[in-house]
């Protein structure tokens, strides 16, 4: 089978298409997955560079992926011929022309979504609805500061956000904002402005009910400051976890966990017609280190796809 893989964990330019011994048997609680997309993140950057303890090579990268069930293992609750969307993180493996997925994180894809579409779900909407639901507990009437509003995470956490009746603040550069307008944001900032929190602060006075953090550093410190007493704020940024903070305010940063069960809600969103994925560019499999590089660029609007069946 054909695969994008890295023999040594030093960085995009060692990444190359190859042919690669296979499909595997899937063991018990495995589903062997033929791959049509996988979509591709900043976590996969990452990985290819040796930035995530514990990975080695050779290494396939890839942790989102949809396409058909070809084959399942012992107690794997799918059918051979579903179409699927899955997660692999942190295994990788979903830029190759099979791949094996847990059970447990695999899912049927919305109804008539193409499968580039819901790669690009995957882990941008799981971790979006992990971080504003599970753990930011977002509810009808709150306002949620959402930064790195226009990149895979946050362009699906404005739209998560909306769906479920909060009031979505967006910050993200100027050329971005009528997008997210567009996915729901009823207010949007430029991270450029020196006096963007402020402006935050005039719009909802008192500070919002709760940050989603994507962007990290001097984006998020700001982005504190406009978080009202006893709020919470919620980052993705696993490299700067979020310490004790002032005013009463609980913090937390995550590494997303997506399964079926986070999936499902997600199909439900897509269905109801209130969640829908941004994708920039889709690139063939050979194309698969412009894709990453793309990516590390670190200014994609939405979603990079790798179209592999």
């Amino acid at each position: 089978m054909r695969v994008a893989m890295t023999q040594e964990l030093t960085g995009i330019d060692g990444v190359a298409v190859t042919d690669w011994p296979g499909p595997p048997e899937p063991s018990a609680g495995q589903v062997l997955v033929r791959v049509q997309c996988a979509g591709v993140g900043p976590w996969d950057v990452g990985m290819v560079g040796g930035g995530f303890p514990g990975l080695t090579a050779p290494f396939v990268p890839g942790q989102e992926l949809a396409g058909v069930v070809e084959a399942v293992g012992l107690d794997a609750d799918v059918q051979p011929g579903q179409r699927v969307y899955a997660t692999t993180f942190p295994g990788g493996g979903g830029f190759a022309e099979f791949a094996l997925v847990d059970s447990d994180r695999v899912a049927a894809m919305p109804a008539e979504m193409d499968f580039a579409a819901a790669a690009a779900l995957v882990i941008g909407a799981g971790t979006a609805y992990e971080g504003l639901i599970d753990r930011g507990k977002l509810e009808a009437g709150d306002t949620v500061l959402i930064t790195a509003a226009s990149g895979g995470v946050g362009s699906c956490a404005v739209q998560i956000a909306a769906a479920v009746g909060a009031r979505v603040l967006g910050v993200a550069s100027p050329a971005n904002h009528d997008y997210l307008r567009n996915l729901g944001a009823a207010n949007v900032f430029d991270y450029h402005d020196p006096e963007w929190a402020g402006q935050v602060l005039a719009a909802v006075p008192g500070g919002v009910d709760t940050l989603f953090d994507g962007a990290g550093g001097q984006t998020r410190d700001r982005a504190l400051t406009a978080v009202r007493d006893g709020g919470r704020a919620v980052s993705i940024i696993a490299q700067e976890p979020l310490g004790e903070l002032e005013r009463g305010i609980s913090g937390q940063t995550f590494a997303a966990h997506v399964d079926r069960q986070r999936l499902d809600a997600l199909t439900q969103l897509v269905e109801a017609g209130k969640l829908r994925p941004t994708i920039e560019e889709v690139f063939p499999l050979d194309g698969a280190r412009d894709a990453l590089a793309r990516v590390a660029d670190g200014h994609t609007r939405g979603k990079i796809v790798v179209r592999i069946g």
